[in-house]
């Protein structure tokens, strides 16, 4: 009797444990398991996509993302607010390491820019959309094109045809080519941050076009060129899912915004930053599906010194004077291999300035001036460990 006792004690503890277990398993899968798209969307959950542009032979390749937009779509407000996030934005990529936003692709993968990406607006992203600029622009020749009012002159002379840059002013349809060269150009005072303000200002443009009825019997033909050039983690059902919630919106429901900062120098390496304003960034998402709207140029805190040339809200609401030098964003990396189907470049050094360096191109058939090498450009190199200096503790004066 004492012993079929002790077995009944030991079968309860054992279903005890099992059911302790159990419980605690659903629990983890809970956490750790995410909803698919549709199911997000379906439940009125707000689904954040990053999106990065990149240049490289192919989306699967690895390389530094030029461009890095926060997607965030909610089907229950009706809106799609995309946060465009400067390459150049600080970040800590390992414990008091910090580096530019744009090498984590590069060096970490896509997962890895997503984490980062999501630490620094405080939210979770989960899938990325990585696409190739040759890409783009077979998409947009397929469009037709995309009418656009361009500033002001831009001219970008390069070694390489495939990207030199000579756009005149004035309301136009751009050609696939020439609306790259629309998103790419970084001439005038705000270099990249000018440039986020253009590329919002095409993402709208770009779909009012797509929203066209025109343009809708243009899906079969545009869906081969997607799938080549365009690398994501969302399975196909929920971007088939998403391709038909997308008509839902319309144009006028995208909000933009360029995450707020101020330039920044580490006095420890001279490297230039974008350093984003951390009280906004963390709630960003939220105030732009709430209505608000914040100024780009942020004013930095007292311990930082000044820049010598000042990003400031004027200057992105004038008009980018022409700008007739070398663009520095844009370097042919010869090493790497160029080529009409696709091309690869490397950033110049931040310190670097237009035309620094450059010499005139030799005359091949002048005896006397014999060709020279092109100076090698160096690739980016990830930042030293470097922390900004720190504001004064008033209890430690």
């Amino acid at each position: 009797m004492v012993a079929s006792k002790y077995k009944l004690r030991q079968i309860g503890i054992l279903i005890l444990v099992f059911a302790g277990f159990f419980f605690i398993g659903n629990l983890i899968a809970d956490f750790f398991t995410e909803s698919s798209v549709t199911e997000k969307v379906e439940k009125g959950k707000p689904v954040n996509i990053l999106i990065m542009g990149i240049d490289a032979r192919n989306a699967d390749q690895n390389s530094r993302s030029d461009t890095m937009i926060v997607a965030s779509i909610d089907r229950k407000t009706k809106k799609v607010v995309l946060v465009w996030i400067p390459r150049d934005t600080r970040v800590e990529v390992s414990p008091n390491r910090y580096d530019k936003i744009n090498s984590v692709n590069v060096l970490k993968g896509p997962e890895e820019a997503c984490r980062v990406a999501g630490k620094l607006l405080d939210t979770r992203i989960n899938y990325y959309v990585v696409t190739n600029f040759a890409g783009f622009e077979k998409i947009i020749d397929i469009l037709g094109g995309v009418e656009i009012e361009v500033e002001s002159a831009m001219a970008h002379y390069d070694p390489n045809p495939k990207l030199n840059i000579n756009l005149s002013p004035g309301k136009q349809r751009l050609n696939g080519y020439e609306a790259l060269s629309y998103v790419r150009y970084r001439g005038g005072p705000t270099a990249d941050i000018g440039r986020t303000a253009r590329q919002q200002k095409f993402v709208k443009a770009l779909a009012k076009e797509m929203f066209k009825t025109s343009n809708i019997t243009k899906l079969p033909e545009l869906v081969p060129e997607i799938s080549q050039n365009v690398h994501t983690n969302i399975p196909a059902s929920d971007m088939l899912f998403l391709m038909q919630v997308a008509r839902e919106f319309d144009a006028s429901s995208i909000v933009t915004q360029t995450l707020p900062g101020y330039p920044f120098t580490d006095p420890k390496t001279g490297a230039s930053y974008w350093e984003a304003d951390k009280d906004i960034a963390k709630g960003i998402l939220d105030d732009l599906f709430n209505g608000k709207t914040y100024d780009v140029a942020q004013d930095p805190p007292h311990w930082v010194q000044p820049a010598e040339h000042p990003v400031t809200n004027e200057l992105l609401e004038e008009e980018v004077p022409p700008e007739l030098t070398e663009d520095p964003s844009e370097v042919v990396d010869t090493e790497a291999g160029t080529g009409p189907e696709g091309y690869i470049t490397e950033e110049r050094p931040s310190g670097d300035q237009p035309g620094e360096g450059e010499t005139t191109p030799p005359d091949e058939n002048d005896p006397n001036n014999p060709k020279t090498p092109e100076p090698e450009v160096p690739a980016e190199e990830p930042a030293p460990d470097a922390e900004p200096p720190q504001p004064p503790n008033p209890a430690n004066p």
